[in-house]
């Protein structure tokens, strides 16, 4: 990626596999853990299918509790999600609910037997133990494979599991932040009552005027915001959270923003601690939906970064769609900071950050994925920035 880096990078170097035993997955990042003191990162799953060997490092006892590695129940019987079946060198891995191939993938060595399966408790990774003839003795492997990055089916801990929302006629969407209602078009009216209201001071009469707006268009998320804030300043609470309980509860795309920009605006500080407004914007509950996952804590995330290990990482993302990155290491009193900025995009599985570098047009070069993982009992956000730069944030909340 065209764009000044600064980052220590760990090597780690692939060692061979002798009788190996699974030690579960962490539950707090991707890798995996082979034996009692070997760490290794699972292999990326392209177009259906993953290649080279998985690299790992021995790793000490602090290491191993800081990646708070799970015990899983390997992938047996009625319950089984996962498959895997061995031909030749190759691997392949299926899905039991429907027979769905995965991934595929080469092993160095001709595969004698698939031993055992396991699966991380969300689904989003795969070990597969397996037999292979080495210096005359058969000996047991284990490859691990990142399903988040294969486009497979994988399941979403902040929703609700085996259930779409989308076709799912019980759930109200007005209700449910994990749908995602049609944005209604806006009249050239309510444009222009917008522009009027927004040049409206704070007081009398900009209440008067975002109820203009709400006149023309009962549903404006921006409207009931800026009526809600006019309505505390008023010393009208009572009406305050009631327009904002109405906002919770909009069909609009847009509405699951300002809900957010309240539980933080200034404005909003005097009633933050009341239950009721709390219950209004939703700041205690878990974030469901994409947009409420990234800002629902501020869009503050924050990565703690340890000496000559991993640098430490603060995002900020704004509602206007940009943000800002800064990433700082320290390793033997050097110390290397770099700032990024750019603008984010959610997607089917993340959020997307780009990058721009200055004076050129911006490519797919200039990207970079980030994804949602379970991180204990939070949610992390992975990204990966090039080659040289990933970290795992999690929400600072404000």
């Amino acid at each position: 990626m065209p764009m000044r880096r600064s980052a220590l990078v760990l090597v780690l170097v692939a060692t061979p596999a002798a009788a190996d035993t699974f030690g579960g997955f962490s539950g707090v990042d991707r890798p995996y853990l082979v034996n009692q003191d070997r760490v290794c990162v699972p292999l990326k799953v392209v177009s259906g299918a993953a290649s080279g060997q998985p690299t790992c490092s021995k790793a000490e006892a602090d290491g191993l509790a800081r990646l708070s590695f799970k015990d899983v129940i390997p992938q047996r019987g009625a319950k089984a999600k996962f498959a895997a079946t061995a031909a030749g060198r190759t691997i392949t891995v299926t899905r039991k609910d429907g027979d769905a191939t995965i991934l595929s993938w080469e092993s160095t060595d001709p595969v004698g037997k698939v031993v055992e399966v396991y699966a991380s408790q969300y689904d989003d990774r795969v070990a597969v133990a397996f037999t292979v003839r080495r210096l005359g003795k058969e000996v047991t492997d284990i490859v691990g494979f990142d399903l988040q990055s294969s486009g497979a089916p994988v399941k979403d801990p902040a929703k609700d599991p085996g259930k779409d929302p989308a076709k799912d006629p019980t759930k109200d969407p007005a209700k449910d932040p994990t749908t995602t209602p049609a944005k209604a078009p806006e009249d050239p009216a309510v444009t222009k009552a917008v522009v009027e209201a927004r040049k409206q001071a704070k007081g009398a009469k900009s209440l008067a005027a975002w109820k203009a707006v709400l006149a023309l268009d009962g549903d404006h998320a921006e409207a009931r915001f800026n009526v809600a804030a006019a309505q505390l300043l008023a010393k009208q609470t009572a009406d305050a959270i009631a327009t904002l309980t109405d906002l919770g509860a909009s069909r609009r795309d847009e509405a699951i923003e300002w809900l957010v920009e309240a539980r933080f605006d200034p404005q909003f500080a005097a009633v933050r601690a009341d239950p009721k407004f709390r219950a209004a914007v939703g700041l205690d509950r878990k974030p469901a939906a994409p947009y409420e996952r990234l800002m629902g804590f501020g869009g503050q995330w924050e990565q703690t970064g340890t000496s000559c290990d991993k640098p430490e990482v603060r995002m900020k993302a704004l509602r206007d769609r940009t943000f800002t990155l800064k990433v700082k290491t320290v390793c033997s009193g050097s110390v290397f900071e770099t700032p990024f900025k750019g603008t984010w995009a959610l997607t089917a599985g993340g959020v997307e950050l780009t990058l721009p570098t200055k004076g050129a047009a911006v490519t797919q070069k200039d990207k970079a994925p980030c994804v949602f993982e379970k991180a204990g009992d939070e949610e992390a956000l992975r990204c990966q920035i090039g080659r040289d730069i990933e970290f795992s944030v999690l929400p600072a909340r404000r």
